[in-house]
């Protein structure tokens, strides 16, 4: 299949400042890739490339297979993080000139703005002015312009930001529908909990570079460093003896007992299993001691993998 949206050995520099080297990546349709990264990593900078806002020192953009193009653009709809409404202007008739500039017809842009509005629950604003909406009523708007002309690729720039929970999750809820119908998206975030619950595959710019990329749930797997939480009830000494040499203990947490089969307090211990011992002979030890109830595998999350992955440098 071939990739929505690819960018080819992409470098861009600033005077003696190199914000992208090298830099290739791939969206392929109906995909959402997280693209994250600290701030001054590139992820703006390579955003900025393909919509035509820069130009590259050297390097390719490519859109449904096609190089770069003012008219392949069309096919791309484009969620800056800097938001920029005319405030002076109808929400209606700000929605209809940038579905216009999108080359939509103004029939067909009034009929898809309205069905947008209807399902984002704006539709009372279209006859109100753009000064008058609240943040997350224009943020809202602004998504609906990206989305409204059936883009091929989206690219969102911190799309939750403004937003309260339930509209933060009434966007999720678009950007996955939008996903399912064949779009490509391309997430960039600082906003992790967005990430685990949307993005099927991760990119982390550092430096201009994409130190890790993989599916979310790979990366979180191949970070994985052996760590289990392990719920039990009785004595924490005999559950540490229990352990014996198989595991290194960590923090045991102390929990109110919950259900009939859990006798006295329940615990969670955090335990990290030690080269060339199983879980399975660390449960046996530790079963003969107390009584266990649950058994996790404690992968990091997204954001502990991104500290991990670009701590080095910026400490350096």
């Amino acid at each position: 299949m071939e990739a929505a949206l690819e960018v080819k050995s992409l470098a861009k520099a600033y005077g003696e400042n190199r914000a992208l080297e090298d830099l290739s990546m791939r969206v392929m349709p109906g995909h959402i890739v997280g693209l994250l990264g600290p701030n001054g990593a590139g992820k703006s900078t390579m955003i900025r490339i393909v919509m035509g806002i820069l130009s590259a020192d050297r390097g390719e953009v490519l859109i449904g297979g096609k190089s770069w193009s003012r008219r392949a653009l069309e096919g791309v709809g484009y969620l800056p993080e800097e938001r920029g409404l005319y405030k002076d202007m109808k929400v209606g008739e700000q929605a209809l000139y940038f579905a216009q500039l999108r080359g939509m017809g103004k029939k067909e842009a009034v009929q898809a703005m309205r069905s947008w509005f209807e399902r984002l629950d704006v539709d009372g604003w279209w006859n109100r002015k753009v000064m008058d909406l609240s943040k997350g009523m224009a943020q809202k708007v602004q998504f609906i312009c990206a989305v409204a002309h059936k883009p091929d690729v989206l690219i969102l720039d911190e799309p939750m930001s403004g937003f309260d929970p339930v509209n933060a999750r009434l966007i999720v809820e678009q950007i996955r529908f939008l996903a399912a119908e064949g779009t490509a998206v391309l997430l960039s975030t600082h906003d992790m909990s967005s990430v685990e619950a949307l993005c099927d595959e991760v990119m982390l710019l550092n430096d201009g570079h994409i130190v890790m990329s993989g599916e979310s749930e790979s990366l979180r797997d191949a970070g994985w460093n052996g760590e289990y939480a392990i719920g039990y009830s009785g004595s924490d000494v005999a559950f540490a003896r229990g352990l014996g040499a198989t595991c290194v203990l960590g923090k045991v947490n102390h929990l109110a007992s919950e259900g009939p089969s859990i006798q006295g307090e329940a615990r969670t211990a955090q335990v990290v299993l030690r080269q060339g011992y199983t879980l399975s002979e660390a449960l046996r030890g530790v079963a003969d001691a107390v009584e266990v109830h649950e058994v996790r595998k404690l992968r990091p999350t997204m954001e502990e993998l991104f500290i991990s992955a670009v701590q080095p440098s910026q400490d350096a």
